[in-house]
Parts: structure tokens; sequence; C-alpha cells
């Protein structure tokens, strides 16, 4: 049986999700983070990768489980993401990690979850842009929103959040494609994006919320923040940047109709 390799490295799990494109590159099997120790799973030994660390080889019948073993339920406020091996609670949104991006780990997911949760998303049309492996839209069905339209440009991370949806049983309109590809207006839009996509996309982004939408914005790291704001500050709306250990969350509600500008959703 061919062998796997293990990069076992001094990173944090944010660092390491920084290069995620370019783990995904290199054949990327899994990433898990047990006792504060963060190990990239590979088809083989890579060099040049932007991850340091000690390479060992393992057997195919272990890394899987040592994977596993080091996948944890993750809990935000009321929502609880679970891997499906792990026993879920009622409510609990299952995740098949997989190729997409959002277990719940990151720092920047877990940041989007808990501001969700602020808002009475009961009935209330949400887009979720990049979304990955369906995270955050199947939260927000759960919380209530209803339509839920969840986009993204990588064709393979749609289809791991179709699998994710459909295990949970929630209504959620995926679409593979751009933001152009998505009309009309949305109570709240979450987009969990790197610096520079928030800053090409901040305008188109902030067009799609109705008056008086929520936005809700991650994927921007602490030193980065001011490039955060600034993007959306030139689209026209105001966001607190609401920082974490390395990551921030933005926020910020567009005017309702007549009214004047607001920085921070109050739900």
């Amino acid at each position: 049986m061919a062998p796997v390799w293990q990069l076992r490295t001094a990173r944090t799990l944010d660092e390491v999700n920084r290069h995620l494109a370019a783990l995904q590159a290199a054949g990327l099997l899994g990433i898990a983070e047990e006792g504060g120790q963060v190990t990239v799973y590979l088809p083989g030994k890579v060099d040049g990768l932007p991850v340091d660390g000690a390479w060992s080889p393992v057997e195919d019948r272990d890394w899987l489980e040592e994977w596993k073993r080091g996948l944890e339920p993750v809990t935000v406020g009321g929502i609880t993401v679970t891997p499906p091996w792990r026993p879920a609670g009622d409510g609990a949104v299952v995740i098949n990690p997989s190729y997409a991006f959002g277990t719940g780990h990151h720092e920047t997911t877990a940041g989007c979850l808990a501001a969700l949760q602020e808002l009475d998303l009961r009935g209330r049309a949400v887009l979720d842009a990049g979304t990955g492996s369906g995270v955050l839209a199947i939260a927000a069905a759960r919380l209530g929103a209803a339509p839920v339209v969840a986009v993204d440009t990588d064709a393979l991370a749609v289809a791991s959040a179709r699998e994710n949806v459909a295990a949970n049983g929630v209504d959620v309109d995926l679409r593979v494609g751009s933001l152009e590809t998505v009309g009309g207006a949305f109570d709240v839009v979450v987009a969990n994006l790197d610096t520079d996509t928030h800053a090409a996309l901040g305008a188109v982004l902030v067009d799609r919320l109705a008056p008086g939408g929520t936005l809700i914005a991650s994927g921007v790291s602490v030193p980065r923040a001011g490039e955060g704001r600034a993007a959306y500050d030139r689209a026209g709306l105001p966001v607190v940047a609401r920082p974490g250990r390395e990551w921030v969350v933005l926020v910020g509600r567009r005017p309702p109709a007549g009214g004047r500008s607001a920085s921070a959703a109050s739900g």
C-alpha cells in the first residue's frame, strides 16, 4: 500500500489555512490539529510549499484515522458544526471535510457564524458569496433564512457544498460562477473571502444588499483590517471591524430606503 506523507508544522492552523490554495494544488488530503500540533496530509513529499515542517510517511490505513481523530465538533453560539463520523445533536450542521474550505474550525468561519446568529434570519434572503463547503449557507438556512443562495467560482467546491446541503436536509440554491450570476437584492450577504477579493468585489457585494441589509465579511487578517474597511468605504458602506486573534469580521448595514447610514448591524 503506497504511503501518504504527513507534514508536521509549527505553524498555527490559521497560518496553514492561509496557504490552502497552494496545498490543494499539491493534492491536499487533509489537515488536522491535535494537541496544538498541525499536520498536513499529502499524497507525496512536495518541495517548495509555503508551509514548512518535518516530513514523514504514514500508511494509508493510518493517516485517515489520525486525520479524523483531529477533527472535533466546533460549537459557535447555538450552532455546532461536526463531521459526519462524530455524534451530532439535533440541529447540528454536518460538514464532510473535503476539497472545499469551511469546517467551522477556522477563525473566519467561526466569526461569520457568530455574526449570523446576531441577526433574526427568519424569512430573510441570504447570499453566501464564496460558499466553499456551504457551511455558512447551511447555518443560515438552519436559522430560518429563506431563500438562501450560495455561489462559488470553484465547481468542485459547489459539488462538495451540494453534498453537505443534502446531508443537512436544508434548502439552498447553489450556483457555480461569479457574483454576476446572482441577481436581485438580499437582506444579508455573507462573504468569507480573502482581502484582495474583498477589494475587487466590494462594490458588487454592496450592490447585492437590499436597503437595510447587513454585510458580514471575513477572510481579512488583523494587519490588513484597514484595507478591508477601505474597500467597503469606497463602495459606500461603512463597516466595523471586529478583531479576533488573527482575523477580523467586517460588519456593516446598508441604510434603509430614505434612512441614514449605519456602520454596524444590530439585528
